[in-house]
């Protein structure tokens, strides 16, 4: 069912990635890394150095929007922080973000654990609470340092991640015109399908010595259980199965969408969810082929690759699917959002 937010206004983009860059034809641990590279469609992902953490990303990409945007600091009524990686298991990130970012200590920050669906969830929820508390400026934080929980010896994940960082500005608006329409979807019953499964002392799997010896599955891939697991196939049936049929009932209800943004999970994925639409008035931009699956920045990271400095008329359909298993979507009307060139760290 589609859920209507009145008055929500996206007021700029912003992305930051690291300068550093890894070429998949240089990978070392595949034999047909050409055919490989062709069918994921990644040639290079921004990978973070071992110094920079996701607040990093974010830090630069939030100054940076809000010098261009012209907003003062002390006017943020909410930070919220979406990420898998974030600096500390706690206290959270977003704090430490409030108090670098110097925003007034009214200013409501929180964190959410969440990973390739995190931005349109995190527009969901953002948005939901200032529209309930009447806050006037907020800020939606995402990134991910994902390479970090690669193991490079891992046939499945070591080609596909890149790092980012992003930033949206959300007015609330008086103007009830200026609508977001959102819905969502979960099946928990796939938390296992993109894990880390051992993190900390408090964690199920409690952290310890064996936790961090690599071990090779029946295919031959090396990963510790601090690394991340991918079940592609699973992943891939997820998605394929369940995004098209969401996405045809809201393009039947609201019929002037021009742009779909979906998260850069891979180009299989992508090519097999646009063949299922079959929608040739709807335009499907891609960041893969730079920047890799840049997990919960990638839709950010799409939008500003793609149109910086440019309007995007008409209603754009946001998608974001993943960890959990879950998926949502956003459309939204961004013809006066400020679109910022990619920069980097």
């Amino acid at each position: 069912m589609l859920k209507e937010i009145k008055g929500i206004e996206i007021a700029g983009i912003s992305c930051c990635v690291p300068k550093h860059f890894f070429f998949n034809n240089d990978n070392k641990y595949h034999k047909n890394i050409s055919r490989i590279t062709k069918a994921i469609g990644i040639e290079s992902r921004p990978v973070a150095d071992e110094k920079t953490c996701t607040s990093d990303l974010v830090l630069k990409s939030a100054n940076y929007i809000l010098k261009k945007l012209k907003w003062k600091n002390h006017d943020i009524d909410v930070l919220v922080f979406v990420t898998q990686t974030a600096d500390y298991l706690t206290p959270a990130t977003s704090g430490i973000l409030q108090d670098k970012l110097h925003l007034k200590k009214s200013t409501l920050v929180f964190d959410i654990n969440l990973g390739c669906s995190g931005y349109t969830h995190g527009l969901i929820m953002i948005s939901s609470l200032m529209k309930s508390l009447n806050l006037k400026k907020g800020l939606l934080a995402v990134g991910d340092v994902t390479t970090k929980l690669v193991n490079k010896k891992d046939g499945v994940s070591n080609l596909l991640f890149g790092d980012a960082g992003s930033v949206t500005a959300i007015i609330n608006s008086k103007d009830n015109k200026k609508n977001l329409f959102c819905n969502y979807h979960s099946n928990g019953a796939g938390f296992e399908d993109i894990i880390v499964s051992s993190h900390s002392l408090s964690g199920r799997n409690e952290l310890t010595k064996n936790k961090l010896i690599d071990k090779r599955d029946d295919k031959k891939n090396f990963r510790s259980q601090v690394n991340i697991s991918l079940n592609g196939p699973n992943i891939f049936n997820f998605a394929i199965n369940n995004i098209p049929p969401l996405l045809k009932k809201v393009i039947k209800k609201i019929t002037n969408i021009k742009f779909c943004f979906l998260h850069q999970a891979n180009k299989m994925i992508q090519d097999s969810i646009e063949k299922q639409l079959n929608n040739k008035k709807i335009i499907f931009p891609t960041s893969l082929k730079k920047f890799g699956n840049t997990s919960s920045a990638s839709i950010p990271v799409t939008i500003c690759h793609n149109y910086y400095n440019q309007k995007l008329n008409n209603y754009s359909l946001l998608c974001g699917f993943g960890v959990g298993l879950s998926i949502s979507t956003v459309i939204v009307n961004l013809e006066k959002t400020k679109i910022f060139k990619i920069i980097k760290l």
